[in-house]
């Protein structure tokens, strides 16, 4: 059972807008993705202008629909689009981040679900040497495109939050981690565990996370 703090959790959903990305300038924001958008746009959020030290960045997809374009364009015996290729691949996102908002803080960026991210960032800062370290953890997804077998319906969305070992308020058993196939109901269940009342802690469908 490992112990952190979380804090300033944000969630950013595609149906709704990002005011967070206004301090990015229209034309380079134009070029974003959507689910580009709502990453940096829940990073801003939690941030909240405060400096971190290092940054995890999850999901399981990435940028999938970016990829499956270039690999249309291959077979259409087109050459593909360096800019294309060199947003689609894993830490893109993590890479527009720090170019965008320029923020050269170490990062790295995982094929993981919420919970695989918290213990990365966990991991982080107990191996760490500086004092009150903080870690953002920020989490993305959308569904693949319907070309894939195992796509799966649900509407993108980005999930991002603060994370320390100073005060702990939540302890996560990684012995009950679930095995979600599809990796993002990982982190709309911790979402909606982070809302309950202090009244309701006891979250029914798993209990990998506890609050303390």
């Amino acid at each position: 059972m490992l112990q952190i703090n979380v804090s300033q959790l944000c969630m950013s959903r595609a149906d709704e807008t990002v005011p967070a990305l206004e301090q990015i300038p229209a034309m380079q924001r134009r070029r974003l993705s959507g689910i580009a958008k709502l990453a940096l746009s829940s990073a801003i959020q939690s941030l909240n202008s405060e400096p971190v030290d290092y940054i995890v960045w999850a999901s399981q997809y990435g940028d999938e629909h970016k990829t499956l374009k270039i690999l249309a364009d291959v077979l259409q015996d087109q050459t593909p689009s360096p800019t294309q290729f060199s947003t689609s691949v894993h830490n893109a996102i993590a890479g527009l981040y720090s170019i965008l908002c320029q923020d050269a803080t170490p990062s790295t960026s995982l094929a993981a679900s919420w919970s695989e991210a918290l213990i990365e960032a966990y991991a982080w800062l107990k191996t760490c040497a500086q004092p009150n370290a903080r870690v953002l953890v920020v989490y993305y997804d959308e569904a693949l495109p319907e070309i894939y077998k195992e796509a799966a319906s649900f509407n993108a969305f980005a999930m991002s939050a603060m994370v320390s070992l100073e005060a702990p308020n939540l302890q996560l058993d990684m012995h009950a981690l679930p095995h979600h196939r599809d990796k993002y109901i990982d982190a709309q269940n911790f979402y909606d565990f982070w809302q309950q009342s202090e009244q309701s802690l006891e979250y029914s469908q798993t209990q990998v996370w506890q609050k303390c």
